[in-house]
């Protein structure tokens, strides 16, 4: 069984290898879940399935392709962590780059992902992919 911290460390292995699919077998049968949707406009939270994840990535990944992942800190404290760091993605349809500051919270019990909370610069993520405009 994995600790918080392993758990952790791969997930963000995952993350950086875009594999949907391993995030997935990361997590509970349920996992508690507060994220945003990929273009950053609409936040969902409350229960997910293991293939709910694996689609929340996948459409994650069929809209960004990941060009660095760099994390800051990783703090721990039993079973609960916290990451903070930075990503660089680029946007599939359109070509265009976005930086994006980032925060996740996990809950882990029995070496899987329990609870998990993301929250990324969702003003970038909608602004890279046309969802929303600033300025005039």
């Amino acid at each position: 069984m994995l600790s918080t911290v392993e758990v952790v460390q791969v997930f963000l292995a995952r993350l950086a290898a875009q594999d949907a699919s391993g995030i997935a077998r990361l997590c509970a049968p349920t996992v508690e879940w507060e994220a945003p949707d990929p273009n950053g406009v609409r936040w969902s939270s409350g229960p997910r399935t293991r293939r709910e994840v694996e689609s929340q990535f996948l459409t994650l990944f069929a809209t960004f392709g990941l060009e660095r992942l760099s994390v800051r800190q990783v703090i721990v404290d039993g079973a609960d962590a916290a990451v903070v760091g930075a990503a660089r993605w680029r946007v599939l349809a359109t070509d265009a780059q976005v930086e994006m500051r980032f925060a996740g919270v996990f809950s882990v019990h029995l070496g899987e992902i329990e609870q998990y909370w993301q929250m990324p610069d969702t003003l970038a993520a909608a602004v890279a992919t046309g969802a929303a405009r600033t300025g005039a």
